[in-house]
């Protein structure tokens, strides 16, 4: 199996093991110039895409019961903290045993996660969005604050077992960021990385997953609600209901038609004048998605509120809290 490309390495490692895939062929380069996966046959809705089971999963449980590794945690609790250092030090440990480890096959598959945490001063500067700048800033240096947590202990008590020489920085960014890029976990017990099932890209889709019903020991992966694929599209998974800013930060793209996406308008309280109790809800951000209608949003007594910079002192509580709802689109439903 050593001599076949890593893909298809890959694919032999997961059919040897008992993940089923049977409508879908990946790799392909799809028309933006991605890897990604194309249905050999119609998939209808609930119908299962993929099953993989759950000796392929790298979870923050197995991290735990790993004979060399869960000693180091459980006695280093105050550095292990969470669940993206555990899995981060597995990952490195694993990358270093290349063969020799069981998930060689898999981790040989895996791109850098590139995200915007990557790109240069003069690219972040064209997205005209200094938040997006900071967050990318802030996760840079997460990263780094941790690798210096892990390696100086690491360091101090166990040097010989954990030579920084191999456990550098480089390595564990890059398993921090895989973490970061392609795990799930919002409905399973543990954070958990599912080989082939994050080889899928994002689009506006409906997906769920399920993991060991029944006891059946298998996660598996269906498109939901209206979606389903024809035979020869590419098929889709969704990474959740995310924002473009959210899309750029984790992954490095965004989506031109992005239902989850919105704008962040902020309004200086002081626009309403002295009395802050005017329209108490100017002192919020207010969110516009692609459902939002102005008249929502931003109803007449509100915009007469933002020209006027004395506003009338008599206006009562109740005129207030209509204004408040209505701009708040409580009652429509």
């Amino acid at each position: 199996m050593t001599s076949l490309p890593p893909e298809q390495r890959f694919l032999q490692w997961l059919q040897d093991n008992g993940a089923t895939f049977p409508k879908l062929q990946w790799p392909v380069t799809t028309p933006n110039g991605l890897r990604g996966a194309v249905a050999t046959e119609s998939i209808a809705t609930s119908e299962p895409m993929l099953c993989i089971p759950q000796r392929l999963l790298i979870s923050e449980e197995l991290c735990w019961q790993d004979p060399q590794l869960g000693p180091v945690f459980r006695d280093n609790r105050d550095v292990f903290t969470r669940d993206d250092p555990i899995m981060a030090l597995f990952i490195v440990r694993e990358l270093l045993l290349e063969e020799r480890s069981f998930f060689h096959p898999y981790l040989a598959i895996l791109p850098y996660p590139e995200s915007v945490q990557d790109w240069t001063h003069d690219e972040l500067r064209e997205l005209h969005d200094e938040r997006l700048v900071d967050a990318a800033a802030r996760r840079s240096s997460e990263i780094d604050v941790y690798y210096r947590r892990v390696a100086t202990r690491l360091q101090e008590k166990y040097s010989e077992e954990f030579p920084e020489t191999l456990y550098t920085f480089d390595k564990f960014k890059f398993a921090w960021k895989t973490i970061q890029a392609r795990t799930f976990g919002r409905r399973l017990p543990w954070t958990t990385l599912v080989p082939f099932a994050d080889c899928l890209n994002h689009n506006n889709v409906a997906t769920k997953y399920d993991c060991d019903v029944n006891d059946n020991g298998l996660f598996r992966l269906y498109p939901s609600a209206t979606t389903s694929f024809a035979k020869g599209v590419e098929v889709f998974n969704s990474y959740g209901r995310r924002s473009n800013f959210q899309l750029l930060l984790d992954y490095g793209f965004a989506l031109t038609d992005n239902e989850w996406d919105y704008v962040d308008v902020e309004i200086d309280k002081d626009r309403a004048g002295p009395r802050g109790k005017k329209l108490r809800f100017m002192k919020r951000v207010i969110r516009i998605d692609r459902q939002s209608s102005l008249d929502e949003l931003f109803p007449p007594n509100f915009l007469a509120a933002l020209a006027d910079p004395l506003p009338d002192e008599n206006q009562s509580e109740a005129a207030v809290e209509i204004t408040e709802l209505s701009a708040l689109g409580v009652g429509n439903y």
